[in-house]
């Protein structure tokens, strides 16, 4: 393939994808469904699948473990000799395979089924055998592989992990809250800091809550955002109670907007019902509120019922993951 056409064949395999991805969400239905609970109520989930099917079926055993549903990845030619005796009466058999005719996958869905147990196959291709003998069986379509020729495992081992994520997560969702879940199993690490610690735990506090009252100018404001570097100050009526919050781009914005801005009141031009998240929430929730919106913004004031105690910046909760 010469140079120019390189970047028009990406551009058309990311079309294959897409159209993949339609023909998937129109296929998914009640076996779906069906096959979630079957691996929310499994003692163990063991997956199994050859070549690039087997590294996906090893990412859903690791998934799956990661949200406390213990997963087990079996390869095909060591379950053939003596390593079946891994799958218990209350476990559940995963099998990938493209074609679903690989015949040593075809192999131990026989001999599993023989046994009584579960096993739900996912397969780019629809009649096939394994689809026969499985309990369930899930389609995951393509409609072209990345390559021109349509036969490299891309296309295919994409749509099988995304079916594969979408079990995961489901099963999991089906045994309560996932973030309790997570928890128990990310002590440490970027997902641990952010589910584990609390905002409490990282947030600008006593002194280092940069404050004005009410009555303050902005030039008053301006003075305090500059002295506490943390892009937002909080207003605070006569009891102590938040009022708003005016941040470094409001100020920008009154720059711009009117001609001298730093004699006008802070009260007549803060946010007065700025986005706020709980001393006791997790990092992970604070970053949702921060984040989650049409305008996403880089500090919030921190409450304890209904008294503000600090400020936390989404600098903060990065820094906490390192």
């Amino acid at each position: 393939m010469k140079r120019a056409e390189l970047l028009p064949h990406a551009m058309q395999a990311l079309a294959w994808q897409r159209e993949s991805l339609l023909l998937l969400e129109q296929q998914l239905d009640g076996g779906f469904v069906e096959a979630a609970q079957l691996l929310a109520a499994a003692t163990k989930v063991v997956t199994t699948g050859l070549g690039k099917s087997g590294f996906i079926a090893r990412k859903m055993a690791a998934t799956l473990t990661s949200v406390h549903i213990p997963g087990v990845y079996l390869h095909p030619v060591d379950a053939l000799h003596g390593d079946l005796g891994l799958l218990g009466p209350t476990d559940v058999l995963v099998a990938f395979s493209k074609s679903g005719e690989t015949s040593e996958v075809v192999h131990i869905v026989k001999l599993v089924r023989e046994l009584g147990m579960p096993v739900i196959a996912i397969t780019s291709r629809q009649n096939t055998t394994m689809n026969e003998i499985a309990s369930i069986s899930l389609y995951a379509p393509i409609v072209h592989e990345y390559d021109e020729h349509n036969i490299l495992p891309t296309t295919s081992t994409t749509q099988a992990l995304i079916l594969a994520d979408l079990l995961s997560v489901s099963a999991a969702q089906v045994n309560g809250d996932l973030v309790e879940r997570l928890q128990r199993t990310h002590p440490h690490g970027g997902i641990g800091s952010t589910l584990l610690r609390t905002v409490e735990q990282v947030m600008h506090a006593g002194e280092a809550l940069p404050r004005v009252s009410v009555s303050a100018t902005v030039a008053d404001a301006v003075d305090e955002l500059s002295r506490r570097a943390l892009g937002i100050v909080c207003v605070m009526d006569d009891s102590g109670v938040l009022a708003g919050v005016l941040t470094d781009g409001d100020v920008r914005r009154l720059m711009a907007t009117s001609g001298n801005p730093m004699t006008l009141l802070v009260r007549d031009v803060m946010t007065t019902k700025p986005a706020v998240v709980q001393a006791s929430e997790t990092l992970h929730a604070a970053l949702q509120v921060m984040e989650q919106r049409d305008r996403q913004i880089g500090a919030v004031p921190v409450m304890h019922d209904d008294r503000c105690v600090g400020v936390v910046r989404v600098h903060d909760i990065v820094r906490a993951q390192l």
